[in-house]
């Protein structure tokens, strides 16, 4: 197996991001012919099959969107609760439980207490606005849905909306939680259409603002493509103009030791 990393890859991870957040509109591209030296070069070979969530056309630049939410902090006295159920990727609802001791002060400080707290949640965002107690939600992946509600703690909370604004999603690809050092794909169909006729030799894992050149701030991760033993496995390498070719399972792993 031989995984390579674009530059623009290695430069967001070792920032303040994620493999996840990197590919939150990702597509899967597979050529025939010699594998590029690194992933910063120019592909190769011939493209055979542009995977997208269920064949969709992805358009360049095509982006999804977040969900916005929205609390509104409003009686806030010292030692009171405030407690946020929130139900993302499938789990929950959860409890998340801010008290006020010692007190924050005014509305606030205890909102930015309570997003704080929030901010904790690897795939929310949350952050205080103003002095009226406001606290925007936003989803860390773009087109990833949540749910927020009041959980009954002693502080009220005035408004609580989980739908500002809608997760808009467009038909890239996005992976899951990931689990003991594992990302995979999501519960979405990826596949495409055989666009040429050829064998399958490597991958590009690309966004949909890929510029298809050679470049040091594209992010990408190229990989083998092969019947066993390959970064990606097929059971069938031989593709021809029409038919869809569908992947069903697409994995990263993070090594315990480097």
């Amino acid at each position: 197996m031989s995984l390579k990393l674009s530059s623009g890859l290695r430069n967001f991870l070792t920032g303040e991001n994620t493999f996840r957040k990197a590919f939150e509109d990702g597509v899967l591209n597979i050529y025939s012919g010699a594998l590029p030296a690194d992933a910063d070069a120019a592909p190769t070979g011939t493209l055979l099959v542009k995977v997208t969530k269920s064949s969709g056309a992805v358009a360049a630049n095509a982006r999804s969107t977040p969900q916005i939410g929205l609390i509104l902090i409003g009686t806030h006295g010292s030692g009171e609760t405030f407690i946020i159920n929130v139900t993302v990727d499938g789990v929950g609802p959860t409890a998340y439980t801010f008290t006020n001791t010692p007190d924050a002060g005014g509305v606030l400080e205890v909102a930015m207490k309570v997003a704080e707290m929030l901010n904790d949640i690897p795939q929310l965002c949350a952050v205080a606005s103003g002095s009226d107690g406001n606290i925007y939600v936003a989803s860390r992946i773009a087109g990833l849905a949540f749910t927020i509600a009041d959980g009954g703690g002693t502080g009220t909370i005035t408004t609580l909306t989980s739908e500002v604004l809608a997760a808009t999603v467009v038909n890239t690809l996005k992976f899951g939680p990931p689990s003991a050092g594992v990302i995979s794909k999501n519960t979405d169909t990826w596949s495409g259409v055989g666009l040429a006729v050829g064998t399958c030799t490597y991958f590009r894992l690309v966004t949909s603002s890929d510029l298809g050149t050679a470049n040091s701030t594209d992010i990408r991760i190229q990989g083998t493509v092969g019947t066993s033993g390959a970064d990606l496995n097929l059971s069938n390498l031989n593709i021809t103009v029409g038919p869809t070719e569908t992947i069903d399972t697409f994995a990263i792993t993070l090594p315990a030791n480097a």
